[in-house]
């Protein structure tokens, strides 16, 4: 164990000194677990962003709505936050650009007038319909590296994570 000692600064108090046997802490950046899926998850989006820029004129974050609501329907901007783990921010600019677009539409809730429910256009359907194909053709040249149950398990262990993560942005980790 190493010691530290103390002196007094120059008003008399007690302050801890850290010799030089001090050690830098030890992290290993390739083994940082978040480190590994935010690469994993910019090598992805990577490879096929400039698909969607080309093709469709749509980015990542716009991507994500129309995915969304292809595959769960209308929904409202906070529903869409919280299905993608998006900031407001984000949610709000991506919805913008693809209202501006006539991908999708905007509707008043029929409950609460402050809120809109979100849902894809004709256009707007027709990109989901597009882009699914080749995004499923990514995730199977992607996962061809694993065996079944490896995909199997990857799955499980990404819902494990998945929902741990949740739980910190509403608690901080202990």
């Amino acid at each position: 164990m190493k010691s530290q000692e103390s002196s007094a600064d120059t008003s008399g108090n007690s302050v801890a000194e850290t010799g030089p046997e001090q050690e830098p802490a030890s992290f290993a950046l390739d083994s940082f677990l978040p480190y590994r899926l935010a690469l994993l998850s910019s090598l992805v989006s990577g490879s096929i962003q400039k698909l969607y820029a080309s093709e469709f004129d749509i980015s990542i974050p716009e991507w994500r709505l129309v995915a969304i609501l292809g595959s769960d329907g209308p929904m409202t901007s906070n529903d869409i936050r919280q299905r993608a783990a998006m900031d407001k921010v984000q949610v709000s600019r991506a919805a913008a650009k693809l209202l501006d677009a006539g991908h999708i539409r905007k509707q008043v809730h029929p409950e609460d007038k402050r809120r809109a429910i979100l849902s894809l256009s004709d256009s707007g359907s027709k990109i989901y319909n597009q882009i699914v194909p080749i995004a499923l053709e990514r995730e199977t040249y992607l996962s061809s590296a694993l065996n079944e149950k490896e995909k199997d398990d990857l799955i499980q262990l990404l819902e494990k994570l998945t929902k741990k993560a949740r739980s910190m942005t509403t608690a901080p980790p202990t």
